[in-house]
């Protein structure tokens, strides 16, 4: 019978009898083990295949690397990914160069969660706390709907014929007219920290800004950075991974950077104004759904709620890693899902809440709209946020704003209400849909989910029920 090493127990006085039953290369195993490299580095790629060509490159090279199981925070579509070490990052870029592999997205550990992040990132490994100087974070920090309308209110409008889309609808951005066949579309997003990681922070501002272009059935052409920076509170490195963040957002989206401005403030700020293209026959309005279209959204709803409870370190790190996925992700895929399907109106979800912008969809059409709060989709987390008092303010800011048009069934969940009003950074598409093509989105969409039903009744009136 045998028994493990580990089973016995040797007298004090036999050493030698002990190094005898251990293994010869204990010591050097030991030393490896003890100086090898934090694997906190999760590289992603579309097959296994490729997957496997990577590893099997990196370990003739010499580099600790192992294929393992896809986290459920990481998104990977063939449920592998590559774990390695930062310390590794230049090596593995050059080594995926030679292959002519391209990761589809990198995760870098950051404390307990994992963030976005690029082989070309700079980090010592600590964690800066960005949120911790701010008041709001993301989109949560939009002025109130209500208050913006009364600014705005009675200021002249400078129209043009070639202007197309304006102000007057509270559509995503601006489009006007170049040819019959070209229109420019213009959006501008900036906002405070609602991650501490700069990357990560950089990358979902300018995943945000860009989704504007998506809702408006667009292309990304351009983007210019928008910042404030306090210089007395972050080390130059910070700003300069924000904006890596920023860059990687935009080549994913195949647009590029044509500059910026920057200035320094009290509080740091960050985003992009975009410029994209779109055919004038086909652009996307948040108006023109139909009684008995069914309303689409294409992410999760909770940001607002997962992020507010990070902030008080009330949330697991696999339920803020989930969060920041989302919040990472291009609208474009979602986008690209929609096209064919002829949607009668679309927004994106961001700081009004979802409720928001369904009464600014239901406005523009002329409708009323019926939200199924059952149904409503929530990010890990986002529900046990709100029952324990992690609402943002911006929540409370959306419901004084809709006070005149939201309606509430006696028997709507008070949770899911919250839910509807948190407000969203980098949140999903909304699309109007007949009920054919809504099903068919659902089915081609895998995160798309059926919140609503557009009927007669009150122009912009909501109904959570």
């Amino acid at each position: 019978m045998c028994f493990p090493v580990s089973s016995f127990q040797f007298p004090v006085s036999c050493p030698e009898l002990q190094r005898s039953l251990l293994p010869r290369n204990f010591a050097g195993l030991h030393s490896q083990l003890m100086n090898a490299p934090s694997k906190d580095l999760l590289i992603v790629f579309g097959s296994v295949q490729r997957v496997m060509r990577a590893e099997k490159a990196a370990r003739e090279a010499g580099l600790a690397v192992d294929t393992i199981p896809a986290p459920r925070v990481v998104s990977s579509e063939c449920g592998v990914v590559l774990e390695a070490a930062t310390t590794d990052s230049e090596t593995l870029d050059g080594i995926f160069h030679t292959l002519g592999i391209e990761p589809s997205a990198i995760y870098r550990r950051r404390g307990d969660a994992w963030m976005p992040s690029s082989l070309k990132a700079q980090t010592d490994g600590g964690v800066v706390q960005l949120t911790r100087q701010t008041a709001y974070g993301g989109c949560g920090a939009k002025l109130a709907k209500g208050t913006l309308e009364k600014i705005l209110c009675g200021l002249p409008r400078l129209e043009s014929d070639d202007l197309i889309v304006g102000i007057e609808s509270a559509d995503d951005a601006g489009v006007v007219k170049i040819r019959d066949d070209l229109g420019l579309i213009h959006t501008t997003d900036f906002f405070p920290p609602m991650v501490d990681d700069p990357f990560a922070f950089g990358r979902i501002a300018a995943v945000n800004a860009l989704s504007d272009v998506y809702a408006m059935g667009g292309a990304p052409l351009a983007g210019m950075n928008l910042v404030s920076f306090p210089l007395d509170s972050y080390d130059d490195q910070v700003l300069k991974e924000i904006l890596r963040g920023g860059l990687d957002a935009l080549e994913e989206a195949g647009a590029v950077l044509a500059g910026g401005h920057t200035i320094e403030g009290q509080e740091l700020l960050y985003g992009l104004a975009v410029t994209g293209t779109v055919h004038p026959e086909k652009i996307w309005r948040n108006g023109g759904a139909r009684h008995g279209d069914l309303l689409v959204l294409t992410k999760p709803l909770g940001t607002g709620l997962v992020t507010t409870a990070a902030k008080g370190n009330e949330t697991s790190a696999a339920d803020l890693s989930t969060a920041v996925r989302w919040m990472s992700t291009l609208n474009r895929s979602a986008a690209e899902a929609l096209a064919s399907l002829e949607p009668h109106a679309v927004t994106d979800v961001t700081g009004f809440g979802l409720a928001g912008h369904v009464a600014e969809m239901a406005d523009a059409s002329g409708l009323e709209i019926i939200v199924s709060l059952p149904d409503l989709p929530a990010m890990p987390g986002a529900l046990e946020a709100a029952a324990s008092g992690f609402v943002p303010a911006g929540a409370g800011k959306n419901r004084e704003s809709l006070k005149s048009v939201l309606a509430l069934a006696p028997e709507a969940d008070t949770l899911r209400v919250d839910l509807a009003m948190d407000p969203q950074t980098s949140g999903g598409l909304l699309a109007a849909l007949t009920p054919e093509a809504a099903m068919t989105m659902c089915r081609r969409f895998s995160s798309a989910v059926i919140v609503g039903k557009a009927v007669e009744g009150r122009r912009g009136r909501v109904l959570l029920q």
